[in-house]
Parts: C-alpha cells; sequence; structure tokens
C-alpha cells in the first residue's frame, strides 16, 4: 500500500512541476541532445523538448524512473541515466520509448529496489548497448531485471555481487556481441551459459574469483580477459574440427603453474601470462644440457597436434608474449623457433640464468624483448639472429664476461640497456681491451645506450667509434676513468650524456666540439672547472649539482647564453663575488636555475648567503673593504719599517758617541 501511495505522489509531481515551473529548464539543449549532467535533479525534467533524441541525466538524485515524463520524448535514442539513486524502474517505462537505442544505468541502486519491482527492464526491442554496472546485483536478480533483447550488442554487469553465473541468464539476447563481468564475485560458471550467444566475440571476466577453465568450447571468441582471478588451469574442450577464433588472451595475475596447452589457437595474436607463478618447464632441470627437447607444457603450444584442424603452427600469428613476473629459469630453444610473427616478447623479472637465440632466423619479427631484472649470467645471440630487434632491455641482471661481438651482430639495434650488470666497453678496434670485454664500435644503427651502474674501471678511446649514439648513460661507475678519445666520433650525433656520479676530478672530454648536445649530467663529481664553451652550442640542460664548482666565469660560459634553459648547480662551494655570468642569469631570468632560493653562496670567509639575495653593489662594498684593508696594512708596514730604520740609525749614533767620549 505505502508502495502505491508513492508510486501516486510521484506520478503527480510532475504535472506540478510543468504547471508552476514550465519556464525554469536547467538544462542545455545542443543538436537535440539535452545535456542535464551534475544538476542535483531529483526528477526527469518534463519541458524538455519534444524531439531530443539523447538524454544526459548522469550525476543527479533520481530515485524513480516513471513513465511520466518519459512517455513525451519518443525520439529518444540515447538515454543515460547513470550515477543517481535510481532504485525504482516503473514497469514499461522504457516501453514508452520505442526508438530507444542506448541505456546507461550504471551506479544506481537497482538490488534495493527490485525485490518491489517484478517487471525488470521488459522488452527492449531495439537496444543495442546496456549498462548496469555498479548496481550490487547478484544473479537472481539480474535474471529478473533482463528482459528479451533481440538487437542488444554490448552489455556490461561489471561491478556487481554475481557469484555464479547460470545456463539461462543470457536467453532472450542472441545478437550480444560484447559481455563485461569484471569485478564481481564470480566463482562457477555453468556449462552451457554462454550457448545462448552465438555472436559473443569479447567477454571480460577479469577480477574475478575464477580458479580454473575448463573445456572452453567458445570458438566464436575473438578477446577473452581472465585476468585478476586464481586460475591454476587452462584447458579447451576435446574438439578435434574446432575452429576457435581466439585472439586476444589475458591471464596475467592467475595462479598458473605451467605454460597452458595453447595449441586450439592458431589465430591468437595477444597473449599475457604475467604475474603467475610458471616455473622451470616440467622434464626438463636446471643443469640440462639438452635444451632443444620439446618439453610438457611449454612445447605443446607450439608443435601442430594433428588430431586439430589447423593450417599454421599453433602460436605462428602471434604478436605480443609477456610472461613477466612469474618463476621461469629457462626458455628452451624449441619454445622459440615456432614464434616467428612475435614483436614484443617480455620475460622480465623472472629467475632467467640464461638466455639463446642461436638458430639463422630465430624470431625474425622481433622488434622488442625485454629480459630485464632476472640473474642472467650468459646471453648467446647467433649471427643471423633477431633482424628485426630494435630494442633490448637488460638492466639489472649478472652480466659479465659476453662475446665480444655480441651486441654488433644484431643488424637494426636501436636501444640497448644494460644498466646493473657488470659489463666493460672494449674500446676501438685497434685498441682491444681486457677478456670478456664488449664491443660497442662499428654499430651504425645502435643511437640509446645504458650502462650506468656497471662497476666500469676504464672508457678507453674510440670505444663508440662508428657508433652514432644520440643518448650516452655512463653515470654511477665510481672511480671511472674517461680515456682522451673514449668518445671520439660521437660529436655529431650525441645529444644526451649522463656522467653523474663518477667521481670525476678532471674532465677529458672536448664538450665544446659536441655541437648536438642537449643535456649534460655531470652532478656527483668532485669537478670544478668546465671547458670553455666560447662558440654557440645546442646545450639546453646543464647538471652541475654535487660538485667544486665555485666560479662559472663569463669567458667558459658566454656560448651557452643562446640556448641554455636549465642549470642545476646545488651542493657546489660557489663564491658570491666573481659569478658574473651566473649572476646575469638570475637577475635577467634568461635561464631557469634550478632551486635559486636555496643556492647559496660565500663572501670570502664568511657566512654562507643566498645567491638569489646577493646584489653586485655587495661585492662592490666586499671590494672596497678589501681595498682600504690592502691600505692599512701597507701603511702599517710601512711606518714599521721606517721606526726601524730610525732606531737603528739612532741606536748607531748613540754607540758611536760613546766610544769618541770615552777615548
Amino acid at each position: 500500500m505505502s508502495h502505491q501511495i508513492l508510486l501516486l505522489l510521484a506520478m503527480l509531481t510532475p504535472g506540478l512541476a510543468i504547471s508552476q515551473h514550465r519556464d525554469q529548464v536547467p538544462c542545455r539543449t545542443v543538436n537535440k541532445e539535452a545535456l542535464c549532467q551534475g544538476l542535483g535533479l531529483l526528477q526527469i525534467p518534463p519541458v524538455l523538448s519534444v524531439d531530443i533524441r539523447a538524454l544526459y541525466l548522469s550525476g543527479n538524485r533520481l530515485q524513480s524512473i516513471l513513465v511520466s515524463p518519459l512517455r513525451f520524448y519518443t525520439a529518444l535514442r540515447h538515454l543515460d541515466l547513470s550515477v543517481n539513486e535510481i532504485s525504482f524502474l516503473q514497469p514499461g517505462v522504457f516501453q514508452a520509448l520505442p526508438h530507444l537505442e542506448h541505456l546507461n544505468l550504471a551506479h544506481n541502486q537497482l538490488a534495493m529496489g527490485m525485490a518491489l519491482n517484478s517487471g525488470g527492464l521488459g522488452r527492449l526491442p531495439l537496444v543495442t548497448s546496456l549498462d548496469l554496472s555498479g548496481n550490487s546485483l547478484h544473479g537472481s536478480l539480474v535474471e529478473q531485471l533482463l528482459g528479451e533483447s533481440p538487437s542488444l550488442h554490448t552489455l556490461s554487469l561489471a561491478e556487481n555481487s554475481l557469484t555464479r553465473l547460470a545456463r539461462h541468464t543470457f536467453w532472450g539476447m542472441p545478437a550480444l556481441e560484447q559481455l563485461d563481468l569484471h569485478s564481481n564475485i564470480l566463482m562457477d560458471i555453468e556449462d552451457g551459459a554462454f550457448e545462448a550467444l552465438p555472436h559473443l566475440t569479447h567477454l571480460n571476466l577479469s577480477r574475478n574469483s575464477l580458479t580454473c577453465i575448463s573445456d572452453f568450447s567458445l570458438q566464436q571468441l575473438q578477446v577473452l580477459d581472465l585476468s585478476c582471478n586464481s586460475i591454476e588451469a587452462f584447458q579447451t574442450a576435446p574438439e578435434p574440427q574446432a575452429q576457435f577464433q581466439l585472439a586476444w588472451l589475458d591471464l596475467r595475475e592467475n595462479k598458473l603453474l605451467q605454460f597452458p596447452d595453447l595449441a586450439a589457437f592458431p589465430r591468437l595474436i595477444y597473449l599475457n601470462i604475467s604475474n603467475n607463478l610458471i616455473q622451470l618447464p616440467a622434464g626438463l632441470s636446471q643443469d640440462s644440457e639438452d635444451l632443444h627437447a620439446p618439453s610438457e607444457g611449454w612445447s605443446a603450444s607450439l608443435l601442430s597436434n594433428p588430431s586439430r584442424n589447423t593450417s599454421t603452427n599453433p602460436l605462428s600469428q602471434l604478436l605480443n608474449l609477456d610472461l613477466s613476473y612469474n618463476e621461469i629459469e629457462l626458455i628452451p630453444a624449441s619454445f622459440l623457433e615456432h614464434l616467428t610473427s612475435l614483436r614484443f616478447l617480455n620475460l622480465s623479472r623472472n629467475c632467467l640464468r640464461s638466455f639463446e637465440a642461436r638458430h639463422v632466423g630465430s624470431l625474425p619479427c622481433l622488434v622488442l624483448l625485454d629480459l630485464s631484472h632476472n640473474v642472467l649470467e650468459t646471453l648467446e645471440l647467433g649471427t643471423e639472429v633477431l633482424g628485426s630487434l630494435k630494442t633490448l632491455l637488460l638492466q639489472d641482471n649478472a652480466l659479465q664476461e659476453l662475446p665480444p661481438y655480441t651486441f654488433a651482430s644484431l643488424a637494426s639495434l636501436q636501444r640497448l640497456n644494460l644498466l646493473g650488470n657488470q659489463v666493460s666497453p672494449c674500446g676501438g678496434r685497434a685498441q682491444p681491451g681486457p677478456a670478456g670485454c664488449v664491443d660497442f664500435s662499428g654499430i651504425p644503427t645502435l643511437h640509446v645506450l645504458n650502462m650506468a651502474r656497471n662497476s666500469m674501471e676504464m672508457l678507453r678511446a674510440g670505444s663508440f667509434l662508428h657508433t652514432p649514439l644520440t643518448e650516452l648513460d655512463l653515470s654511477d661507475n665510481p672511480g671511472l676513468d674517461v680515456a682522451t678519445g673514449a668518445l671520439v666520433g660521437l660529436e655529431s650525433s650525441l645529444e644526451v650524456l649522463k656522467l653523474q656520479g663518477n667521481g670525476l676530478t678532471v674532465l677529458k672530454v672536448d664538450l665544446p666540439c659536441f655541437r648536438r648536445l642537449k643535456l649534460l649530467n655531470l652532478s656527483e663529481n668532485c669537478l670544478s672547472h668546465l671547458p670553455a664553451w666560447t662558440q654557440a652550442v645546442s646545450l639546453e640542460v646543464l647538471d652541475l649539482r654535487n660538485n667544486s664548482f665555485s666560479l662559472l666565469p663569463g669567458n667558459a660560459m658566454g656560448g651557452l647564453e643562446t640556448s641554455l634553459r636549465r642549470l642545476y648547480l646545488q651542493g657546489n662551494p660557489l663564491s658570491c663575488c666573481g659569478n658574473g655570468w651566473l649572476a646575469a642569469q638570475l637577475h635577467q631570468g634568461r635561464v631557469d636555475v634550478d632551486a635559486t632560493q636555496d643556492l647559496i653562496c660565500r663572501f670570502g670567509s664568511q657566512e654562507e648567503v643566498s645567491l638569489s639575495h646577493v646584489r653586485p653593489e655587495d661585492c662592490e662594498k666586499g671590494g672596497l673593504k678589501n681595498i682600504n684593508l690592502i691600505l692599512i696594512l701597507t701603511f702599517t708596514l710601512a711606518s714599521v719599517i721606517i721606526l726601524t730604520t730610525l732606531t737603528t740609525c739612532c741606536f748607531l749614533r748613540r754607540q758611536k758617541f760613546s766610544q769618541q767620549y770615552k777615548a
């Protein structure tokens, strides 16, 4: 009875609103679209133009959706009621909109009012997209809410409270193509739950509580997201003639112990199995010498299964494979041989001790290989492998002694990251380095090289000759001795050079010759002098923090005035006077000197002051004081000399007089 009274009052309210506020419409109408978002509305405005085709009411305070006034807007095709407080839908409310195609009811309170309304959404003959996410709906409420929707293509039930999908949950929507069920509590999917969806191509089941996928049989599915569950096994149904269309499979953040059997998916182009528990392939030990032998769980995905009707090798079309954040200790060579189309391979953050690709033509299309954050000690690359590789990430491993031409054999290599290893450059071809060093000269495609934190002791002359690097990072190699000519050949290409944290006392690099250099980092060293930039260059950022600079003379820095944009100087014993060039930059704003308020300088041996507070007259006063002090000292010294001379003369005369008197 109370519910009927509430419904009657709600139906009378629009009539009162029409009579009292017909001219007060808070919404904007643009191109037959009524924009009513975030206005705090308690009801649907009844006085909008009757020919509007879209009505946006998200972010209001609507609680009930009634036939009136919606029935006036018969031309509506798009209705957005998301982010309100809706708990009641009048039966037949959406049937009053004969042209409705898009309905958004996301983030409301439908679960609270469904017990009072058994009609649900009713039949939606033309609706193609329906969003019911974020309504705390459980299984029986979803089945009660959903009606016949023969044209529905996209349905979202994400962020609800579903724990189980029944066989008949999705009956009545035979045209459905995309189904989003992410962020529920799904633990069970009844056999045949998706059989009523013959056109389903995209299925999102991420962020649920699924533990196993068995007898997977959705042949028409193209995109499947199973990430962030607790899946321990993924198995397909034993259907020999199955023609699976799956192209995109996401299994990241699960509990897989082995690489899944994916031989049934020859069209797979994207595969993410990161953040699982995959370990050493079954059948191989860490010390096994037969790394080319097929291994259970890995090779099964790549060896053709005669019982299946596949025209190509499984995974031969795979473009992207992510196996990062697992516990893999070994990659069998047989696993890589059939990945002939692979472009991106991520094996970072595993337990790999070695990686090899020695067969001619191995991974011919691979563009990016990420082996970072492993425990790699050996890296074996053949002479004609990885022909398309442009980016090789090897940071934070244990590489130390490598074949000298390991990277020179990579014909397309552009970016190489070796941060955190123990690799040492050999030097020029005419100057062989120590055993185990790596040759970085004569690699015409290499542009970016990071060798920070490699415990390098010596950078020999010609180390990068005929390698047109644009970025070079040699930082955090304490005690590094950069020989004269170590960077020869890079003058016309280098744009970024990082030498911070090496303890350098003398810079043996003729920096003004590097005409294209834009960023130079010399911080965390012991430098007190820079080479003179007398001609205009391209340097924009200069980092000199935590060195021993007291002066930056204008005759050495003049060539930077037209290009320099940012200068870092904290942590240097700067002199307040004698830095005319630096003072000019501060006061004229031509260069952004970082943290000028904290930049400290000294007046001789006096207390430290902020450089930004120093005025030219302060130094002039200091100069006058010095001159006065010199004059006083000079006068005092002259007086002492005169007095000493007079005293000596008097003493001699007195002595002579005494001698004459005695005589």
